[in-house]
């Protein structure tokens, strides 16, 4: 069998290339593509994204992804435990046709015919599914603060409204990536990629790009994308959200089903010294002033999650694969998780910026806050430590 991460490894070196410059240029980040090397297959969310993963790797290093891809499949068969009445071989029956005869046979013979009937039926009812679908009426969608996913198909679009103008994202084409047209040109994204996209030509990133599942050349079937707004837009979306409904009295838990309000206005300045002897992880430093940031997250696996938006607005709830959430703060999210590696967050904050958080491992309990502080040259860092 193909050696997976031995190959990947072998034609990078060969290249001349670091993980870091492969990194740049594909949009996976290092620690996927050192997993992929070392096969350590347990980081990834799921095996649609490291199949994504894998087909990316391997056709920017030039090689034959269908193999890479097949040989993961095939390992992925082997792994799984083969049921015990499959190693017990059946025993033998008479054959039904040496004991009724010519009769019974002519019967089994009609049923077949039957099934043979039935399954051109299927043939043409899927037929026909696919031919609706591909009457179906392309869809316009409007993004707004909360990142949008769904599957969307050639001739939808996404609508965003930023700095008083209207900028439209459409579905060009589904082939071997998904093309989406933009004001600023075409962008194609590759299965599990996640790119940005320049919607005002300011050498800025404005959408988040994530292309979670699609079918090669399929384009009856979709793509399932994830786009969120980042940096000045993300402010601005932001700001146009509508408040949230007022809180009871004495309370500082939105009701049930109530959005919490994005926190748009600029942040006062707090500055929360790091805990003493706490592991700080500086996300991103230099800056000259703190801004408004927001944390996205997508679960892999069930996990209690809680989290504190600066010291007022709190949430908790039991989160299943496939959930996701945002949450929009000025100075500070405290979170807290009962299984570490079943979350992935993203920080996105001005200018583009964007950083994924590491909470901790499968089944650990974690307590992390993300907070500004100042450092030592005056400037402000965002920061992640731990939580007694």
């Amino acid at each position: 069998m193909l050696a997976i991460g031995e190959e990947l490894r072998a034609a990078r070196e060969k290249k001349g290339l670091s993980l870091e410059q492969v990194a740049d240029e594909t949009n996976i980040a290092r620690r996927y593509l050192g997993a992929l090397e070392t096969e350590d297959f347990s980081v990834f969310p799921g095996d649609p994204y490291i199949i994504g993963f894998i087909r990316n790797y391997a056709e920017y290093l030039g090689l034959e992804a269908r193999d890479f891809v097949g040989a993961f499949k095939s390992m992925r068969i082997q792994e799984q435990p083969v049921p015990i009445e499959r190693l017990i071989p059946a025993r033998k029956k008479p054959s039904l046709l040496l004991l009724v005869g010519l009769p019974l046979a002519l019967a089994a013979l009609g049923g077949a015919g039957y099934f043979v009937f039935d399954a051109i039926r299927d043939r043409s009812a899927a037929s026909e599914a696919r031919a609706a679908e591909a009457e179906r009426e392309a869809e316009a969608y409007e993004l707004g603060a909360a990142p949008f996913e769904r599957r969307v198909y050639p001739g939808d679009s996404l609508v965003v409204d930023f700095a008083d103008r209207s900028y439209t994202v459409s579905v060009a084409s589904i082939t071997d990536r998904v093309a989406l047209e933009t004001p600023g040109g075409v962008f194609r994204f590759m299965l599990g990629e996640e790119g940005t996209i320049d919607l005002d030509r300011d050498n800025l990133s404005d959408l988040l790009v994530f292309v979670a599942d699609f079918s090669s050349n399929q384009a009856d079937k979709g793509a399932l994308l994830r786009v969120v707004a980042s940096g000045a837009l993300a402010q601005a979306l932001a700001a146009a959200a509508p408040p949230a409904a007022p809180l009871p009295v004495g309370t500082t838990t939105p009701p049930a089903g109530a959005a919490a309000a994005p926190t748009a206005a600029a942040p006062s300045a707090i500055a929360e010294a790091p805990p003493a002897g706490a592991k700080v992880t500086d996300i991103f430093t230099g800056n000259v002033t703190t801004y408004p940031f927001v944390l996205t997250g997508t679960f892999s696996n069930y996990a209690m999650f809680r989290y504190e938006v600066d010291r007022r607005d709190r949430d908790e709830r039991y989160y299943r694969k496939g959930d996701t959430l945002t949450v929009n703060a000025n100075n500070a999210i405290k979170v807290w998780t009962s299984n570490a590696g079943s979350a992935r967050l993203t920080v996105q904050a001005s200018g583009g910026k964007t950083a994924v958080l590491e909470l901790g491992s499968p089944g650990e309990v974690a307590v992390k806050r993300i907070y500004w502080y100042r450092g030592e040259a005056g400037d402000w860092i965002l920061a992640m430590s731990d939580v007694e």
